[in-house]
Formats: structure tokens, sequence, C-alpha cells
């Protein structure tokens, strides 16, 4: 059995691909080691803001205009599961039902999330902070996944499903949200976060072969899991009240969730 890992992460991301396989020499237990891959996660916070108190500066050079333009990205660890043969039983498969259903749903859309503060604020306050977030939940990919069962087999190649596996409810989400913490027009502070999570296939209970002709794995469980994403941007601007000084700040919160690849492999319902 061949395992494979992919790891993708953003211009500013903290995380490792934390890769857990436990493997046995075929026990003659009722149940050989479970198959866990995770992605790691990424997470990043980015403090931007100005300070401007210097007036007599201000007033000597004239109209002074200060811009920051500040970025909060994260992408989660990717992986990938390849070279494998899934033997599932008649009960593993009512057990597995949303999972196994979820191949059949090929280019289904991801999570996506946006917001921006501007949506929040309060009219006449001006906008001199410009604040948003968007979030991308991650994807399973299908490259050469057979789905057999009852002697008919269906093969699917280059396609991406969604929401596909276990936990319900975090797979491929995405959740973005801006709020305005002052809205002073001379001193301002946007929050913007961000949440995409990794995308998650798995089975339970099922039999496993491996193509490089490792022995059969019985009554293991599967979980493949890409690393969730959070970013967190604080922006603030503050003047020095004369109003002689325009400082503006830029800011934005990106996340993506980590992406689950199913190579060269087939799945049969006995």
């Amino acid at each position: 059995m061949r395992l494979q890992h992919l790891t993708r992460f953003g211009a500013v991301a903290s995380g490792m691909l934390a890769l857990a396989l436990a493997v046995t020499a075929a026990p003659a237990s009722a149940a050989d080691a479970d198959i866990m891959l995770k992605g790691g996660d990424g997470n990043s916070t980015v403090v931007c803001g100005n300070v401007a108190a210097a007036l007599s500066l201000a007033k000597k050079t004239g109209y002074k205009l200060q811009l920051n333009n500040c970025k909060a990205n994260a992408a989660g660890g990717s992986v990938g599961l390849s070279n494998l043969e899934i033997f599932v039983s008649q009960s593993a498969a009512r057990t597995n039902a949303s999972a196994l259903a979820a191949l059949d749903r090929a280019a289904a859309g991801v999570g996506i999330a946006a917001d921006k503060c501007e949506n929040h604020r309060p009219k006449g306050t001006g906008q001199m902070t410009k604040c948003w977030a968007t979030a991308k939940g991650g994807k399973v990919y299908l490259n050469n996944v057979t789905v057999q069962k009852g002697g008919v087999a269906r093969t699917i190649n280059d396609a991406a499903i969604a929401r596909a596996g276990v936990p319900k409810g975090t797979n491929g989400g995405a959740v973005a949200k801006c709020w305005n913490v002052v809205s002073d027009k001379l001193n301002q502070r946007d929050d913007c976060n961000t949440y995409g999570g990794g995308a998650v296939w798995g089975l339970k209970g099922v039999d496993v072969k491996g193509y490089n002709g490792e022995g059969l794995r019985k009554n293991v469980s599967i979980e493949v899991r890409g690393g969730d994403a959070n970013n967190y941007v604080l922006c603030f601007n503050t003047t020095d009240g004369s109003g002689k000084v325009k400082q503006i700040n830029i800011c934005s919160a990106e996340g993506k969730g980590g992406d689950v690849t199913l190579k060269n492999i087939k799945i049969i319902t006995l």
C-alpha cells in the first residue's frame, strides 16, 4: 500500500502536515490497525494599524496620506490516499451510506463565505478602513476511483465532491465574519476572521488491501482529513483629531481548507 500526501500553505500560514498511519503486520485479531491521515492546520493573525500624532510634521508637509495593505492568509494542509482496494460488507454499507453516496455527487459546490466591514458600519461615520474576509472549504478530489456494487463497476476520473464523509457539519464548511469594533471617524477599528474547513472522507468497519501485494486488513476505519485554515486580522486607524492626517487601511483575511485526494482507489460493496 502506498500513501501519498500533498501540502499547500498560504503566503502567511503556520502549520505542519501531521501524517499519522498505524501499520501492523496483519495480526490475527478481529481488527487490524486503522488508517488515519490528517493535514496540518493553517493559522495566521495580523495586526494592521496606523498611528499619526506628529501634528507639526503634518502641518509642514501638508496633507499626509498613509496607507497600509495587510493580508492574513492561511491554508490547511492537503492529504491523499492512493492504491487501495476497499471491501465493504452489506452491514458496513449501511453504516457508511452517506460517505458512499457522496461519491455520486461529483462536482458538488464547496462551502464559500465572504463578508466585509462596510456592510456593518453605521452610516455617516465614513469609511477610513476597508476590511473584508473570504473563506473556502476543502474539496475531495477523485482520480481513477472505481465504485463496484453487484458486479456493476463505475469509474470516476478528475472529479471533485464536497461534504463527503464524517463527521457531519465539518466537511468543506466556510465561515467569514467582519465587525466594527470602533466606528469613530478619527479612531476606527475593524476586525475580520475566517474559517475554512478541511475536507473529510472516510469509511468505518471495512476491509482493505493494497495494490502492492499487502495482505488483507480486516474491520478497519479509514479517515482522510484535510487541515483547517483560520485567519484573524485586526485593522485600526488612530489620528490626532485635527483632520489634517488622512489614514487608510486595507485589510483582508482569506482562508482555504485543506483538500483530500483519492487516487487509484477501488471500493467494492459485497
